[in-house]
């Protein structure tokens, strides 16, 4: 069985400024600050809890997650990633997290919470949008299509649509610069965060209907499956050394965040193709979490509500930071949101 939602862990690591990033144990560690990357994903773990569970939690949460992006906007467009617990000092500008507080202020915008916090997010993803045909980084560019893809649901506007289907080619350039019949990946290393990959292409083609997406989303998640899939187990790409072309893949650390990525990419692509293989793909990297993994323990903490931050060649790590929590939640709401479209469990709860 799935555990419950629960939003127990965010509030127990979130201040009047945002979401702490980094736990001693389940201990918020004030020394290491916040981060835009997680504030982002927090804010869209709130905005699709808040259309299953109306509370007024959720609410306060998504205010004090939105404010904390508009705090790390840049006059460019792009975000600050770091803030100091102190907030004296903010640095560290990536792509990879301005595509999630893109994904964040979509997700706001496109949720039932009240006008006033969608009207502030759709302000803020509008005056954030100048950057987007600069981004050079393929996790950058994936993530902000997953966010504009939720924005283009709502909005059905043509100028989001071209943005789509721009950043797309861009990942598909890449891909056919470097892939070949035994590497079906977009660069010559399988890093982090993989899954994202796939996915920003499956809801490329949902909104463009062009048959290149979709195959190369196909053959790139196949690849990412056959690697990390091992026995029925999911056993991420570590990230001591990852895995190069032509190298050895390495086994730890294993992260919570590539489980939830795949978690996330498998619906998505059942979503789009119809194809229930990807059922099992998602069943296998959510139960990943859940003890179903190579030294056959609960990454999930269900007296927390968060996940330890993953498994080291010695066992669990224990911390629980922020990201690790978060993407568990976004793979268990993605579960509750797929239920409610398809308007049968069936499908999914037979799988748990």
């Amino acid at each position: 069985m799935l555990p419950p939602l629960t939003l127990k862990y965010l509030k127990e690591f979130t201040d009047d400024t945002g979401l702490l990033q980094h736990a001693k144990y389940f201990v918020p560690d004030r020394k290491e600050g916040y981060s835009t990357d997680d504030n982002a994903r927090a804010l869209v773990v709130v905005a699709k809890y808040y259309d299953l569970r109306p509370s007024e939690i959720a609410k306060r949460l998504a205010r004090t997650y939105l404010s904390f992006l508009c705090y790390m906007h840049r006059d460019d467009g792009l975000f600050y990633n770091k803030l100091s617990y102190d907030r004296q000092h903010r640095w560290d500008v990536s792509e990879d997290c301005y595509g999630r507080a893109i994904w964040g202020c979509a997700s706001l915008f496109a949720s039932k919470m009240p006008e006033k916090l969608k009207l502030a997010a759709k302000e803020l993803l509008e005056t954030s949008l100048k950057p987007i045909d600069s981004l050079k980084s393929p996790r950058g560019m994936a993530i902000t299509i997953i966010g504009l893809y939720e924005y283009y649901q709502i909005t059905h506007d043509s100028r989001i649509a071209e943005y789509i289907e721009r950043l797309a080619w861009r990942l598909v350039e890449l891909y056919d610069s470097v892939a070949d019949s035994s590497w079906r990946w977009f660069e010559d290393i399988v890093a982090y965060e993989n899954a994202r990959l796939p996915q920003a292409l499956f809801l490329a083609y949902d909104v463009t209907k062009e048959l290149r997406f979709l195959e190369v989303a196909r053959e790139s998640f196949e690849f990412l499956s056959k690697i990390t899939i091992v026995d029925g187990i999911f056993w991420p790409i570590g990230n001591r050394g990852w895995y190069r072309r032509g190298g050895p893949r390495a086994l730890y650390d294993q992260q919570p965040v590539e489980a939830g990525a795949m978690v996330e990419t498998a619906l998505s692509g059942f979503k789009v193709a119809k194809d229930e293989r990807y059922l099992k793909i998602a069943r296998i990297a959510m139960e990943w979490y859940l003890g179903r993994n190579s030294i056959r323990r609960s990454i999930y903490d269900k007296e927390s509500g968060g996940c330890y931050d993953g498994i080291t060649p010695n066992g669990l790590n224990y911390n629980q930071g922020a990201e690790a929590a978060l993407s568990f939640l976004l793979a268990r709401l993605e579960y509750e949101r797929l239920k409610l479209k398809l308007h049968t469990p069936r499908a999914i709860l037979r799988t748990f």
